[in-house]
């Protein structure tokens, strides 16, 4: 069971990007979709960028995510959903958007 912290820190994470969120679904380009409909996460999108997403473990900036360790991962996360074979799935965090199962934010929190 996780603290009564790392939930707090969650719910506060998810509170402050669902407004982002919400405004990015609104305005999804049709591009970045995949088969079922729903977008992939971008770089650029503001809570991507506010949570350190990247869609590869590679690239996280380390010095600003001390928190990162290695073999933190989206598929290994509580917040992801949907089939464990996909590439891309959807989280709780980015609402309407699929994150990479190789990527990784700062709101990763471990299964239990």
């Amino acid at each position: 069971m996780k603290t009564r912290r790392e939930f707090l820190k969650v719910a506060a994470i998810g509170a402050a990007v669902l407004p982002a969120g919400s405004a990015a679904l609104r305005s999804a380009p049709a591009a970045a979709a995949v088969p079922d409909g729903m977008p992939r996460l971008e770089l650029d999108d503001p809570a991507a960028v506010a949570l350190g997403y990247v869609h590869d473990v590679a690239d996280v900036d380390t010095a600003r995510f001390p928190r990162y360790e290695e073999g933190q991962l989206c598929s290994n996360c509580r917040l992801i959903s949907g089939p464990e074979g996909d590439d891309w799935r959807p989280c709780s965090i980015f609402p309407g958007k699929l994150v990479a199962n190789e990527g990784w934010c700062s709101a990763w929190v471990a299964k239990g």
